[in-house]
């Protein structure tokens, strides 16, 4: 049987002997009964936006925490640019840690946020505050630097936070889900702002974040954890493509990947059967699926679906319900075999109602397999 263990090749020192910014190897962390972290290794290359994605109570935080040094490891190594971090007190490793709550001090204007951080390195009031209004141009907050953070918007006070770290110009942005409490539109514009400041300035960011949409557009490279360890590590298109298992192809992806009990014949070349239709096996799968046992999880994708001319179509079903997105409709649909969700046009959409019968076509190609007992993917 041929199953993808999770692809943690990232995590181990990066390609062409270049040394990351940051590696931590066998991070292990327990508070009382529960199993915070369980070995996990990664790197971050440098000026590299990273993201660990997962969800609740998968470690996130806690692996920020002890690269911070504001919690004490059980176990495991932790190194910036190759020096070792431990027994360093926190302000001691060049790490600077934005959290979702973001701690400004309530009686300073935005301007002495920001320059508080240079006032305690010794810097003079002047030089202090000329880099503090020149980071706040940087972020298009100078409007804010003579108020105090009650009177600035959810926005304003996220921008505020990050000048007072980016001023410092340390050697690693720690950011633990820095947007979650702001609304969905101000989310997006500082999200992709975000992005654009880490490539401008060329700096180090490590970011925690539950939310796969926020990894996926802002991300180099994304960490994924769940239940205290290391799943995969990967760019997030193929992250998304190929996704190590079957939680992580459910955890990326909006409207989540559909995932129909599937059974391999090898007969006449190979046919797969599924949804209640038979079809050849796709290319991809074909040798991998000799091996592994017939019956499978097969994962597609709503985008891969398609509606079609009954005459070409692979798929007969009948549709449950219809979400408007906008520009864009969800579409679910069963039959007696499966259910399933595709994307579609808002115009095709507006022309079906529940009860309809529609005919499907899947893209092959671009189908995931499973193993039904211990979820890895099947390649």
């Amino acid at each position: 049987m041929m199953l993808t263990k999770p692809d943690l090749s990232e995590a181990a020192p990066l390609a062409g002997g270049t040394a990351p910014a940051l590696q931590v190897d066998g991070l292990s962390k327990r508070f009382r009964s529960t199993q915070a972290l369980d070995g996990v290794s990664f790197g971050v290359p440098e000026a590299s936006m990273t993201v660990l994605l997962g969800p609740a109570g998968a470690g996130k935080t806690t692996t920020l925490r002890l690269i911070a040094g504001l919690d004490r490891l059980d176990a495991g190594v932790i190194t910036m640019r190759g020096r070792d971090m431990a027994g360093l007190q926190p302000k001691d490793r060049d790490i600077a840690m934005i959290f979702d709550n973001l701690a400004l001090y309530p009686n300073k204007s935005g301007l002495e946020n920001i320059a508080y951080p240079l006032s305690l390195r010794g810097l003079s009031r002047m030089e202090a505050k000329a880099r503090a209004a020149e980071m706040a141009k940087t972020l298009h907050i100078s409007h804010v630097l003579d108020r105090l953070p009650k009177t600035m918007s959810g926005g304003e006070r996220q921008r505020v936070a990050l000048g007072r770290a980016l001023v410092r110009d340390p050697g690693l942005f720690l950011l633990d889900e820095p947007l979650s409490s702001l609304d969905a539109m101000l989310r997006i514009e500082l999200r992709a702002e975000l992005k654009r400041l880490q490539r401008e300035i060329s700096s180090t960011f490590l970011l925690a974040t539950p939310d796969f949409a926020e990894a996926m557009a802002i991300a180099d490279r994304v960490i994924m954890l769940r239940a205290s360890r290391v799943v995969q590590i990967a760019d997030p298109q193929t992250l998304y493509d190929y996704p190590a298992d079957r939680e992580t192809a459910r955890f990326v992806g909006a409207p989540e990947i559909n995932l129909v009990a599937a059974r391999f014949e090898p007969a006449e070349g190979g046919r797969i059967h599924l949804a209640g239709a038979a079809m050849p096996v796709p290319r991809h799968l074909a040798a991998a699926l000799v091996k592994a046992a017939p019956e499978f999880e097969a994962g597609i994708r709503p985008e891969h679906l398609a509606l079609a001319e009954p005459s070409t179509a692979q798929i007969s079903a009948k549709v449950v319900d219809i979400e408007p997105l906008g520009l864009k409709s969800t579409l679910t649909v069963n039959n007696a075999n499966a259910e399933l969700r595709l994307v579609l046009a808002a115009a095709a959409a507006r022309k079906l109602a529940p009860g309809d019968s529609v005919s499907l076509t899947l893209d092959l190609n671009r189908i995931s397999a499973f193993d039904k007992i211990t979820g890895l993917r099947i390649a």
